[in-house]
C-alpha cells in the first residue's frame, strides 16, 4: 500500500481499535477504490450499494450488532451524511463517524487534510502547499497523491533510500531500530543528518546531528516506545513522565505507535524489541510507577505493563465488596482482562507471564462460580434429586466449581515465582480456597439435609445398577469394554466427555455411589447382581467389604473372579497402564479375542494417598489424558461399546488443620476413615450427620456417620488433603459414561499444512517455554485441523507438559485445538502455547516437537534449542 493510502488505513484502523464501529461517509467518493483494498485484522468492512435496507439486512444476517460491545465494523457510505435521512443513526450512536470536516481531527477524512498530514516530510513546504491546493480543487485523486508520494520520497530521500533500499519512512525506521547492519553505510555516506531529518519529520524525534549512530538508535527507540506509552496514558500520565520528550502532533504520534506495533509483530525483530523495551523500562523505572489500569489494558509496550495489570487483577479480586453482584462484576472483569492478555506480545515472549495470567483467570473462575452457587443456595432445591440435577446438569452445573478449583490448584503448584513479590497472588489463592471451602461445605450441608428428608427418585441411577442397565443387555451382541476408574469425580468426567465426542457418541450419566464411598464398596457395586443382592459387611481388621449373592468381595482379585463367574462370555482383564502408551501384542490379542474387556485403574488413589500434594496436584489430570488415549486404543481394537464408571469421588482441598478435625462417634467402630465412620452406638454430635446405611439404599446392619461440611474425623494416618468415604456430592455422585465409537472419517491431508513454529526465546532459560504455532493450508478446500500436542524432548524423552495457550487449551488432556484465521481462511490463527519443564535436561540442547494429539504423528519440530536453565 502506498504512503497516502497507508495513512488513510492507519486512521481507520486507529478508530476501529479505539471504538470498534466506524461509519465512514465519503460524499465525493474519494476513497472508493481504497475501500476495496481495506483489510483490517478481525474487522468486517461493508459498503453501501444503493440500499440501506440491504445494508441493514446484511448486518443483521451476520449478527454483527447482537453483542453487548460494538463490533469491529467499518460501514462505508459514498454520500453526504445528511442525505441518508438518519438511516444509520443507531450505528452512529454505537460507534463513531468519519467524514470530511469531522471533529476531532483524527476523524476528518477530507482528502486535502489527509494529503497534508501524509506528505509532510516527503515533499517540501512549497510543493506540499501546491499539492494541497490542487487536491482541494479536486484536481488530484488518492491515486495521484500516492504516485506523488512515491516520487517525492525518492527525490527527497535519495541517500536514505540507497542505504535502506526503500524510501518508506516506516520501513527505514524499522530497519534502523532492529539492526545495526546499516550503521557502517550511514556513517560512511555521512547520512546521519538525512536520517535525523526523516525521523524528525515523520516521528517527531529530536536529536543532535553529531550523535553517534548507536546512541541515536537507543534514543530513537526510547522516543518511539515512550511516545506509545505516554500518548495512551493521556490524562492518567504519572507526574514523573510529564516532561519526557515524545512526539507532539497527531500524525507523528500515530506514526510512532504504528512503528512500535510493527517492531513487535516482526518475529525476527522481536529480540531487538525486547532488549530495547527492557532497557527503556529500567531507565525510567516504569516498574515502580502507579499506572492507570484502564489506560494501559490494551497496551503491549513494556513488560512492566503486563506486571502492573497482573497486580491490578489480583488486587481487584481481593477487594471487599458490599454485594455479591459487585464481587461477580469484579471477577468477570478480571476474567475478560486475563483472557485478552494471554494472547499478547509479552505472554509470547515470556511463558511465565501467560502461566501467571492463566492462574489469575482460574482464581477468578473459582470466585465467580462460588458466588453463583452461593446465590443459588439462598433458594435451595427441595429434594435430593433436584440437588443432583443442579450439581450435574445444565450449562453451568454446580460441579463446575470443583473443576475450576482443581484447575486453579494445579496451576498454583505449577507456578514459578520468578523472584518478584507475589504476596497479592498468594493472598488471592488463599481467598479463592476459602471461598471454595465455604461454598462447597454449604452445598454438602444442604445435600445432606435433603438426603435426611427425602429419598432419591427412581429415575436417579444407582451405582450398583450400572452393569445390569448398561453392560449386560449388550453381552454377546457387541464387544464391550468395562472401565473401572478409581476416584474419578463426576466433574472430571464431565470435562472429558466433550473431548471424546470427536470420535465417539457419548452419554454421561450421574449415579449415586454405594456407601461408604470407599474402593472396597464402590468397585464391588459395579459387579453383576449388585443391583439385587449387595450388603455392606465387616471383613475384619477394621475393614469393610460388599457381599453379593453370599460372596464376600474384598479386593481386585475377588472382583475380577466374580465378574468372570457371572457372565456367559469370554472376559479379558487388564490394567490401564498396560494399554499405554501402546499395548503389547499379548494385550492386543487378549482384547481382540474377548467379548468383554475389563480395564481397571487406581491411579488417582495411588497418587493422592501418597500425600505428595504438589505431585498429586500436577498429575491429577493425567488420568483424563490417559483415559482419552485408552478409549481411542480400545476403539481401534474393535470395541463397539465402552462403559466407564467410577467407584467413588473425592475431596481434594486445603491441608487438614486442627480446626477442621472433629471426633468420630466412637462406640463399636467397624471402619473409620477421615470422612466416614461405620459402626454401632457411640455419641451424637451436631457436627456429624448420621443414619443407617440401609436408609441410603444399601443392605447393612451398620450406621454411617460423616461431617456435615468438608471437615474430617480425627483418626490415625491417612492423607492430609485428599479424602473420600463421605456423602458430599463430590464423593457420592459418580459418573457413568457410555461411549459408542464412531466410524473413522478419512484422515485429513496434514501433509498439505505448512507448519511454522516460532519460539518465544532462543534459549530454554526458565521452567517455562513458549512457542507460537501457525501455518498455512495448501488445499483448495478446508480440511479439519488436528488437535495438537507440543513437547520438549531431551534425548528422545519428553521433559515438559503444556500448561496454557492463547486459545483452545484442553485442561483435561493438555492438548490444544487450533482454528483458522478469521480473515485469511487458509492460515492457522497464531496460538502461543506455554510449556512447563518437568525434568531438568542434562545436555546442552533440547528439541521441540509438534504432534497430532490423536495419532502421535510428528507434524513439525525445532531441532535445536540451547539450554541455559538451572532448576
Amino acid at each position: 500500500m502506498s504512503i497516502v493510502s497507508e495513512h488513510v488505513r492507519n486512521l481507520i484502523a486507529k478508530q476501529v481499535d479505539d471504538n470498534g464501529l466506524v461509519v465512514w461517509y465519503d460524499p465525493d467518493g474519494a476513497y472508493s477504490e481504497a475501500v476495496e483494498a481495506l483489510d483490517l485484522p478481525g474487522t468486517t468492512v461493508l459498503r453501501y450499494q444503493g440500499s440501506f435496507i440491504l445494508l441493514r439486512w446484511e448486518i443483521d444476517q451476520r449478527k454483527l450488532m447482537d453483542g453487548e460491545e460494538p463490533p469491529r465494523l467499518v460501514v462505508y457510505v459514498p454520500m453526504h451524511q445528511e442525505k441518508t435521512h438518519h438511516a444509520l443513526i443507531e450505528l452512529e450512536a454505537a460507534g463513531v463517524v468519519m467524514q470530511p470536516g469531522q471533529q476531532p481531527p483524527a476523524r476528518n477524512t477530507r482528502l486535502s487534510v489527509v494529503a497534508r498530514n501524509a506528505l509532510k516530510g516527503i515533499l517540501n513546504e512549497e510543493n506540499l502547499a501546491e499539492v494541497v491546493e490542487q487536491t482541494e480543487a479536486g484536481k488530484l485523486t488518492l491515486a495521484d497523491l500516492d504516485a506523488l508520494a512515491d516520487k517525492g520520497g525518492e527525490i527527497s530521500r535519495g541517500i536514505i533510500a540507497l542505504i535502506f533500499s526503500t524510501g518508506n519512512s516506516q520501513e527505514v525506521a524499522l530497519s534502523f531500530l532492529a539492526s545495526s547492519r546499516f550503521d557502517e553505510s550511514i556513517t560512511k555516506k555521512e547520512a546521519t543528518g538525512k536520517l535525523l531529518e526523516l525521523l524528525s519529520q515523520e516521528f517527531g524525534f529530536d536529536a543532535h546531528n553529531g550523535t553517534d549512530v548507536t546512541h541515536l538508535r537507543r534514543l530513537f527507540a526510547r522516543h518511539v516506545l515512550m511516545t506509545e506509552l505516554i500518548s495512551c496514558l493521556g490524562d492518567a500520565k504519572p507526574p514523573r513522565l510529564a516532561s519526557v520528550p515524545i512526539a507532539r502532533t497527531p500524525a507523528t504520534t500515530e506514526a510512532c505507535k504504528v512503528l512500535a506495533n510493527k517492531w513487535r509483530s516482526h518475529r525476527e525483530m522481536q529480540p531487538s524489541y525486547v532488549a530495547a523495551a527492557e532497557r527503556v523500562e529500567q531507565e525510567f523505572g516504569l516498574a515502580t510507577l502507579d499506572l492507570d489500569p484502564k489506560a494501559i489494558e490494551k497496551l503491549q509496550t513494556f513488560a512492566a505493563i503486563e506486571r502492573a495489570l497482573l497486580r491490578y487483577a489480583e488486587t481487584r479480586l481481593l477487594e471487599e465488596t458490599n454485594t455479591s453482584a459487585a464481587q461477580t462484576d469484579a471477577s468477570s472483569e478480571v476474567l475478560r482482562l486475563a483472557e485478552s492478555r494471554m494472547d499478547g506480545f509479552w505472554c509470547h515472549v515470556d511463558g511465565r507471564l501467560q502461566a501467571h495470567w492463566a492462574l489469575v483467570a482460574s482464581a477468578a473462575q473459582v470466585l465467580l462460580q462460588a458466588d453463583r452457587v452461593e446465590q443459588a443456595l439462598k433458594r435451595p432445591p427441595t429434594s435430593v434429586s433436584q440437588m443432583i440435577r443442579e450439581y450435574t446438569e445444565g450449562p453451568e452445573p454446580w460441579c463446575m466449581l470443583d473443576t475450576h478449583h482443581r484447575h486453579m490448584e494445579k496451576r498454583w503448584y505449577d507456578f514459578e515465582a520468578d523472584g518478584d513479590d507475589h504476596d497479592s497472588l498468594e493472598r488471592l489463592i488463599m481467598r479463592a480456597r476459602q471461598r471454595y471451602t465455604h461454598v462447597a461445605s454449604e452445598v454438602a450441608r444442604q445435600f445432606l439435609r435433603q438426603l435426611q428428608k427425602t429419598t432419591p427418585e427412581g429415575t436417579i441411577l444407582r451405582q450398583r445398577e450400572t452393569f445390569e442397565k448398561h453392560a449386560r443387555p449388550w453381552l454377546g451382541k457387541e464387544k464391550i469394554a468395562y472401565i473401572w476408574v478409581d476416584a474419578l469425580r463426576f466433574e472430571m468426567a464431565k470435562e472429558l466427555a466433550p473431548i471424546l465426542m470427536e470420535y465417539s457418541e457419548v452419554d454421561l450419566l450421574a449415579s449415586l455411589a454405594a456407601v461408604p464411598t470407599i474402593t472396597e464398596i464402590g468397585m464391588a457395586a459395579l459387579l453383576p447382581n449388585a443391583h439385587t443382592s449387595a450388603k455392606v459387611v465387616s471383613a475384619g481388621s477394621d475393614k469393610l467389604a460388599l457381599e453379593i449373592n453370599g460372596k464376600v468381595i474384598k479386593d481386585r482379585r475377588d472382583r475380577v473372579a466374580f465378574l468372570k463367574e457371572h457372565v456367559d462370555v469370554s472376559v479379558f482383564d487388564t490394567r490401564l497402564d498396560k494399554l499405554l502408551p501402546k499395548p503389547s501384542k499379548k494385550v492386543r490379542e487378549g482384547i481382540r479375542g474377548a467379548q468383554l474387556v475389563l480395564v481397571t485403574s487406581q491411579e488417582i488413589d495411588e497418587l493422592c494417598e501418597s500425600d505428595n500434594v504438589a505431585q498429586a496436584r500436577r498429575q491429577m489430570d493425567r488420568i483424563l489424558k490417559d483415559l482419552k488415549r485408552c478409549i481411542r486404543i480400545l476403539s481401534d481394537l474393535g470395541v463397539e461399546r465402552i462403559v466407564l464408571a467410577a467407584d467413588h469421588g473425592h475431596l481434594f482441598a486445603e491441608e487438614l488443620t486442627e480446626d477442621m478435625k472433629i471426633d468420630a462417634p466412637g462406640g463399636q467402630t467397624v471402619d473409620l476413615h477421615r470422612r466416614a465412620w461405620v459402626g454401632h452406638g457411640g455419641s451424637a454430635d451436631d457436627a456429624v450427620f448420621r443414619m443407617p446405611i440401609k436408609a441410603l439404599g444399601m443392605e447393612s446392619e451398620f450406621d454411617i456417620a460423616t461431617p456435615w461440611t468438608l471437615a474430617c474425623f480425627r483418626c490415625k494416618g491417612g492423607a492430609t488433603t485428599y479424602f473420600h468415604g463421605g456423602l458430599s456430592p463430590q464423593e457420592l455422585i459418580v459418573p457413568v459414561m457410555v461411549l459408542t465409537p464412531l466410524a473413522k472419517s478419512p484422515a485429513a491431508k496434514l501433509s498439505s499444512i505448512e507448519w511454522k513454529l516460532i519460539p518465544g526465546s532462543q534459549k530454554l532459560s526458565t521452567r517455562f517455554f513458549s512457542v507460537q504455532i501457525t501455518g498455512e493450508v495448501h488445499e483448495l478446500f478446508d480440511i479439519p485441523l488436528p488437535h495438537v500436542r507440543v513437547e520438549l524432548r531431551a534425548r528422545g524423552k519428553t521433559i515438559s507438559r503444556t500448561v496454557s495457550a492463547s486459545y483452545g487449551f484442553e485442561e483435561a488432556t493438555g492438548d490444544v485445538t487450533l482454528r483458522y484465521d478469521e480473515v485469511n481462511t487458509k492460515q492457522i490463527a497464531p496460538n502461543t502455547v506455554t510449556l512447563m519443564v518437568t525434568e531438568e535436561p542434562v545436555q546442552k540442547t533440547v528439541s521441540l516437537h509438534l504432534l497430532d494429539a490423536a495419532t502421535g504423528v510428528e507434524l513439525s519440530r525445532i531441532e535445536k534449542i540451547d539450554v541455559a536453565i538451572s532448576m
